[in-house]
């Protein structure tokens, strides 16, 4: 009987182990026919054969009074261990429970002198079952020297290079359509070609570059990266601004932009509803969005920015009172909003749907990315006013900050008189 498994060698008087690590390999057990007796009946020796890439003559064990113990208490995980007394070795086998089973009932036939179909087998002329060669999905290089020169595999579904001092995205990565992961971490990068937005990632690491801001970012544009990323990781790359087109990553979980040289964020991040997880600590934050109230956060991380220390934060209680005539002139800018504006809000309030192709590319537009007002409508152009109050959070299960500051919100109003403002004065 021969089956397909994974093995691992190991001596028990060295503790040393033939191979570093489980290797493809191929078990064989039955009976290895010598020559004939004085009784003129041949003798017969149970025995185990490994056959592994390295020993393709395979490797042979006695069994008969050579088994000094076999483990199977993980046998249902598709793992045993058999422990042979010479040579001094562990047999580890990692296979198919249900073959593996298989492989030691007949063992045990064997043991017991009993005949079986699957030790009519002669050992002797016993072979590897080939093994078709699987298709790479996975390459680490972690070492200049490891670097493909001639292209990278085509099945390539994972990709990791770090700390090599790698300056460039080359068109080979992005040539790679069935890439899925990709890590560039602790390298040198300054700029992401185009073709990478071609790719359907799910997980980018290019945290410890120097992407900077010389990046236009037209690669976070791409609509195949931008429908499937759901992990990205650009920490530590002196961004002083949110990328822009990250707003439109509707499907992206875990956001993390740790130690750069971030100031502000977007209102518009609202329209991040996938978002869960977001770290943005060590950075100069002053204040957050108060959009971060609509997405339901488990892990919010703004350690380490500069938020203010325990006081009072005033809120624009001067402008408010050192000019009537410019307050006047705002309500009647929000008096009398235009009519797109006013078609948008009723779009925004009903929640009815829409998309391009039902809407001018203007309304949809201002419904995704417009800040909304504390009292619920959306706001638009310049005559928008933007206040600070203490942030509560309520979506965030997890918030991780400085306990001697307190985090203030960005909250945007639709007017002075508006209804959110004197909510927000209460508190």
């Amino acid at each position: 009987m021969k089956i397909l498994c994974e093995t691992q060698v190991q001596n028990r008087l060295t503790q040393a182990n033939k191979t570093p690590r489980m290797v493809k390999a191929t078990l064989a057990v039955g009976f290895h026919t010598t020559a004939k007796d004085q009784n003129g009946e041949c003798n017969k020796d149970l025995e185990i054969i490994l056959f592994t890439p390295q020993d393709k003559n395979g490797t042979r064990y006695k069994v008969k009074n050579n088994i000094e113990k076999m483990f199977t208490k993980f046998l249902k995980d598709g793992k045993a261990t058999i422990s042979f007394k010479q040579p001094a070795e562990n047999l580890m086998i990692k296979c198919d429970p249900i073959q593996l089973k298989g492989f030691l009932q007949t063992l045990k036939l064997g043991l017991d002198g009993k005949d079986s179909i699957n030790l009519r087998m002669n050992i002797a002329s016993a072979t590897a079952i080939p093994q078709k060669s699987q298709p790479q999905t996975k390459m680490n290089i972690t070492n200049r020297g490891d670097y493909p020169t001639k292209g990278f595999p085509r099945t390539l579904k994972s990709l990791t290079i770090t700390g090599i001092k790698l300056c460039k995205v080359t068109y080979d990565m992005c040539s790679l359509r069935n890439l899925t992961t990709l890590n560039l971490s602790f390298n040198t990068i300054e700029k992401i070609p185009n073709e990478l937005g071609r790719l359907a990632l799910v997980e980018l690491n290019l945290s410890n570059n120097n992407l900077g801001d010389k990046n236009d970012w037209q690669w976070l544009k791409g609509k195949t990266i931008q429908s499937s990323l759901k992990d990205l990781d650009m920490s530590a790359n002196k961004l002083e601004h949110f990328p822009p087109p990250l707003i439109k990553y509707e499907k992206l979980v875990t956001l993390k932009l740790n130690n750069n040289q971030l100031t502000r964020l977007p209102q518009a991040i609202r329209r991040m509803r996938g978002l869960r997880f977001v770290h943005l600590s060590i950075n100069k934050l002053e204040s957050l969005p108060a959009a971060f109230n609509n997405i339901p956060l488990e892990m919010l991380d703004v350690w380490g920015n500069n938020f203010q220390q325990l006081k009072e934060y005033d809120l624009d209680t001067k402008s408010s009172t050192s000019s009537s005539s410019s307050v006047s002139g705002v309500q009647n800018l929000f008096t009398c909003s235009p009519l797109w504006l006013q078609a948008a809000r009723v779009v925004c309030q009903h929640k009815l749907p829409y998309s391009s192709a039902t809407l001018p590319w203007v309304l949809v537009d201002i419904l995704s990315e417009a800040p909304k007002c504390a009292c619920g409508k959306l706001c638009y152009g310049d005559t928008v006013l933007e206040r600070a109050a203490m942030a509560t959070f309520e979506n965030v299960k997890n918030l991780v900050f400085s306990r001697d500051r307190l985090i203030y919100a960005d909250i945007v109003l639709c007017g002075s008189q508006c209804a959110g403002r004197k909510q927000i004065l209460a508190t």
